[in-house]
């Protein structure tokens, strides 16, 4: 299946409270938004398994999901992952819904789990998922894995989904003919907004834990001295607690801000619309954009960012 072009936005349900009903609200809260921004995908990123949607929960989503494509993310490490994706899909029109598969980050996963083949899990959901659901959506997450992913993807019609990173253009250029798929997927963490000399700031504050899961920012901190696995890193890797304020002005603090202008996209409306153009130019034709600010403001300006450039 060749994806529909267009962006959509990202949702990380563990922002939403420790209540089940309180998640499902804010839940059917983004996807209502979405649709009011006119973004074509939804795309629901749970990293914990605690956080995956039940079977009926999924289904209320999409009823509340205007012109707009669902898509669940499952972590292929997780153990018994296949058969909660079954069970998600089988009652559901697939014409409304897609899938994203990931190996899942040590972050997010147990330690039994995180000593799994991330690739060979992979393979195993793609074929999987071509079994029983044959022609639906579905996009692979490709962190660290490019050339053996885009394998995948000429295997079993899939599209690859980077994440926003240093040289992700050269990636999309060396998985492009093996993949056999001129579609790609880009998921960016976005802040939009007018006050420029805080942005970084603002970033840093509420997503060092995103920039810290990234291969090469971690290689760069156990090169400083900084060791992941201590409780206080590991914590803000997991994003239970945030950056510990004493970190900002210190050497650790100046790189991951330096880290962060790299994984992310920021600005104001205008210098986001131009990045937007620039990346799918660089041939991505999906951004699933995650609003580093979870507000309403944020979803509709990158909406708004969206319709200019479609």
């Amino acid at each position: 299946m060749q994806v529909c072009p267009g962006n959509g936005k990202a949702t990380k349900r563990s922002r939403y409270g420790s209540l089940s009903k309180d998640r499902m609200r804010r839940t059917i809260w983004s996807a209502e938004l979405c649709s009011k921004a006119g973004l074509t995908y939804h795309l629901i990123d749970s990293e914990w398994k605690k956080f995956y949607l039940m079977p009926y929960e999924a289904q209320e989503l999409i009823n509340h999901s205007k012109d707009l494509k669902t898509i669940f993310t499952f972590s292929t490490r997780h153990n018994n992952s296949l058969r909660l994706l079954k069970q998600t899909l089988e009652d559901i029109d697939t014409s409304k819904v897609g899938l994203t598969l990931v190996p899942g980050n040590p972050a997010y996963l147990s330690t039994k789990e995180a000593r799994k083949s991330g690739l060979k899990s992979l393979r195993i959901a793609s074929e999987f998922v071509r079994r029983h659901f044959e022609d639906l959506d579905v996009f692979i997450g490709s962190e660290g894995l490019g050339p053996k992913i885009a394998e995948l993807c000429a295997e079993y019609d899939l599209t690859p989904f980077l994440l926003l990173d240093k040289g992700f253009e050269e990636e999309i250029v060396k998985m492009k003919d093996v993949a056999k798929n001129h579609n790609f997927g880009l998921y960016i963490p976005y802040l939009i907004s007018e006050n420029y000399p805080r942005l970084l700031r603002d970033i840093l504050f509420r997503l060092s834990g995103y920039v810290m899961r990234r291969r090469w920012v971690k290689e760069e901190l156990k090169r400083m001295g900084y060791d992941p696995a201590i409780s206080t890193l590991r914590a803000v890797i997991q994003e239970k607690k945030p950056l510990p304020s004493n970190f900002y002005e210190s050497e650790l603090g100046v790189f991951l801000e330096k880290a962060a202008s790299y994984l992310t996209l920021y600005g104001n409306v205008d210098t986001v619309t131009k990045k937007l153009k620039e990346i799918h130019k660089a041939g991505v034709t999906t951004v699933m954009g995650l609003p580093i600010k979870e507000n309403a403001n944020q979803i509709l300006q990158f909406g708004k960012c969206s319709v200019k450039i479609s």
